[in-house]
């Protein structure tokens, strides 16, 4: 029995929200009408044995700050009775092969630095280690009255198969923050993002006395697709 990897589709959802469950990666509302937009947006892949979904990777689609479009690696995830078997890497290559195929300039993905599985498998398949560590913060999106939105930083909003929310990326002052939680009433996102470099501790305290918590230590692991 061999594997095979195809584009995923709202048939699917149920499937990748149980392998989610399964193996620990997520929670993944598998009705939820974000979850079957995003498959029948092609923005996820499968892998199957005998028409079985065994596993799952799913793909969003940012700006580069250079410019062009970059694919964030969202979440990948075997079943437990199909791991060790290289599953995970064959999911990994068709992705990168789909990136480049949509014309993205780079690809990234943010892993926890305890996650030695994923990061030998970014390795292996050609992306590289961010030299420095950095911290995920979320929050939970408050209501807040419009703001003036006089800040650098940008903020993104994003639908991924586990949840719709906003990520808040360059320099990060009391007026982005409010701005995010703003705009975040305004499409139903359901958490707010900031991952900063762990030596930028005085973001960090500005972050936490703002309600963010801080989840994790992870690296930026990336590849890039095309030549400038």
């Amino acid at each position: 029995m061999s594997v095979q990897i195809r584009v995923a589709n709202p048939e699917d959802a149920r499937a990748i929200g149980r392998i989610a469950a399964d193996s620990g990666v997520a929670s993944i509302d598998a009705g939820a009408r974000r979850v079957c937009r995003i498959l029948a947006q092609s923005q996820a892949l499968v892998a199957t044995i005998d028409a079985a979904v065994i596993g799952f990777v799913g793909c969003l689609f940012t700006a580069h700050p250079a410019g062009g479009r970059r694919v964030e690696l969202d979440l990948l995830a075997v079943a437990p009775e199909a791991q060790r078997r290289g599953v995970g890497g064959r999911l990994l290559a068709a992705s990168i092969a789909y990136a480049r195929g949509e014309g993205a300039r780079q690809m990234r993905a943010l892993v926890r630095c305890e996650n030695a599985g994923m990061q030998r498998l970014c390795r292996r398949h050609g992306f590289a280690c961010s030299p420095e560590a950095f911290e995920l913060h979320v929050v939970d999106p408050q209501p807040v009255a419009p703001q003036s939105r006089v800040h650098e930083a940008r903020v993104i909003a994003v639908q991924t198969l586990s949840y719709a929310g906003l990520w808040l990326e360059g320099e990060l002052n009391r007026e982005a923050i409010a701005d995010a939680h703003h705009l975040a009433s305004q499409i139903e996102a359901t958490v707010i993002g900031a991952v900063i470099p762990s030596k930028a501790l005085e973001t960090g305290k500005r972050l936490q006395a703002s309600g963010f918590q801080k989840l994790g230590a992870y690296h930026w692991w990336t590849i890039n697709l095309k030549s400038d």
